[in-house]
């Protein structure tokens, strides 16, 4: 089978609304992902303490001090007995410690300055160098950003006296929350859109306009707005307002981002002294009421979470010929042997039918379908069985018991195929006789028929079956003259 590319559900809404924001006239920056503890303090205020607590903090380990001992080089003699390059292991672990050399370069060097095999070298650093494995975490005063709000007021104020009014900017990227727990509506990282108009004049009216117009624009009519009684610190009082959208199918309201203007205290802070207004989308919200998914665990992370589904139709999809001829004659070979057995299938035994004769490199080439018993047909009843995917089950069947969904596979194509591939591979080999003969066929490999795995993984998983038993008696003869 062919295969085939498909967009991630929301990197590809991300997309969307990359390109809307930017239509609007949004310029798009990168915002940094790593956030000083002591920004948090300057946004926040008395309240940091209590925020500080649903982020990340980073850590680093230490680079340790390793002395080189006698106990130490009599192991490295172990593993290197000819080593004699004390001097320059201590000049390199010296260097490592003083950060002259990058952590994933210290095998590298050992091997090109010791002279030792890349083996030995991890090797010592395993077995000798213990104190690379007792290293602890230290952690930093630097945190994984929560949400874009913070970021904004030093872009803002870098850019407030270099760029002309209204500065609009949007970023969209992974925010990180150390969440209690995690379920079907909370992950530790999940994908935010957020944006800033600066100018000299902006209303909440013109906010809420803007806004509206964006959700319009992605997809999303009827939009509802909720002012918040408890407002955020960054945020000017009666300003910060919670962003609702009707699903498009159960009609629930449902909340897909905040928005609100900047605290004039908290733009004072970074000597911003226009008005600023901000709003944060949750991506995987939108994409959860699009495609009616109800757990984000599912959205995000399908192949952890997510049961393996497929209509009979996908299935049917997932039914192809294995073997197939590879050359133009190869394929009329096929043409021939399909159109000879449709022909003559019912010919009473023994006979035998010319399906092909020609000439291949030079060489005459005579191909038969043949049966040599008596009191039979030239072949068997389940040839002409279709391939039919049914409540999730393969089957072969005739067409007067045809149910479900159809394919474009009978055994009979599929036998021809594999047939003239065979006759292809004679010739190629400089066989002189080719006699095939497939009896019963019991499982789909015996009619070279082949399923994928991932469909074959559906089907045992939810205890379907694959069944197209049935007897062929197919019975091709090929000889070079």
């Amino acid at each position: 089978m062919e295969p085939k590319g498909a967009p991630n559900p929301i990197i590809e809404f991300n997309s969307l609304v990359r390109r809307v924001l930017i239509e609007m006239g949004f310029e798009e920056v990168v915002l940094p992902m790593i956030v000083k503890e002591s920004d948090v303090y300057q946004e926040y205020g008395p309240e940091a303490p209590v925020i500080l607590d649903r982020l990340f903090y980073l850590a680093g380990l230490p680079r340790p001090d390793i002395g080189l001992g006698v106990d130490s080089i009599k192991k490295i003699r172990e593993i290197v007995p000819d080593f004699d390059k004390v001097k320059e292991l201590q000049d390199i672990l010296r260097r490592y410690k003083k950060n002259e050399i990058e952590s994933d370069d210290l095998v590298e060097t050992m091997v090109t300055e010791l002279g030792v095999r890349e083996e030995q070298a991890t090797s010592i650093l395993d077995n000798v160098f213990l104190e690379f494995k007792k290293r602890k975490p230290v952690p930093t005063d630097l945190t994984l950003r929560s949400h874009m709000t913070a970021l904004w007021f030093p872009v803002l104020s870098a850019v407030m006296n270099k760029w002309e009014l209204p500065i609009q900017l949007f970023t969209i990227g992974r925010k990180f929350r150390r969440e209690q727990r995690l379920d079907a509506t909370h992950l530790y990282s999940s994908y935010t859109a957020s944006f800033v108009i600066m100018a000299e004049e902006i209303t909440l009216e013109d906010g809420m306009e803007i806004v509206r117009d964006f959700l319009k624009k992605i997809g999303f009519q009827e939009v509802d707005f909720r002012f918040k009684k408890a407002t955020s610190k960054y945020y000017a009082p009666q300003t910060e307002f919670e962003i609702f959208v009707k699903h498009p199918k159960s009609g629930d309201w449902l909340e897909v981002g905040d928005s609100g203007f900047y605290s004039p205290v908290s733009l004072a802070k970074f000597g911003i002294k226009y008005p600023v207004l901000n709003a944060g989308f949750g991506m995987e919200r939108f994409v959860m009421i699009k495609t009616g998914e109800t757990d984000i665990r599912r959205l995000s992370y399908p192949y952890f979470y997510k049961e393996v589904e497929f209509t009979d139709e996908e299935i049917a999809k997932g039914i192809y010929i294995e073997e197939k001829p590879q050359t133009e004659t190869g394929k009329k070979i096929m043409q021939e042997l399909i159109k000879t057995a449709e022909t003559y299938k019912d010919a009473e035994a023994p006979c035998e039918f010319v399906a092909w004769s020609g000439i291949i490199d030079g060489k005459k080439v005579s191909v038969k379908i043949v049966e040599k018993d008596k009191d039979t047909k030239l072949l068997g009843p389940a040839i002409l069985n279709r391939i039919y995917v049914y409540d999730g089950n393969i089957l072969g069947l005739p067409e007067e018991k045809a149910v479900g969904t159809p394919t474009d596979i009978r055994y009979l194509d599929a036998l021809g195929a594999y047939v003239a591939r065979r006759i292809e591979e004679m010739i190629e080999k400089n066989e002189k006789k080719l006699d095939l003969r497939i009896r019963m066929a019991k499982k789909a490999s015996d009619v070279n028929i082949e399923v994928t795995p991932s469909v074959r993984y559906f089907i045992t998983s939810k205890s379907k079956k694959i069944d197209i038993r049935g007897p062929v008696f197919f019975r091709v003869t090929a000889a070079v003259e």
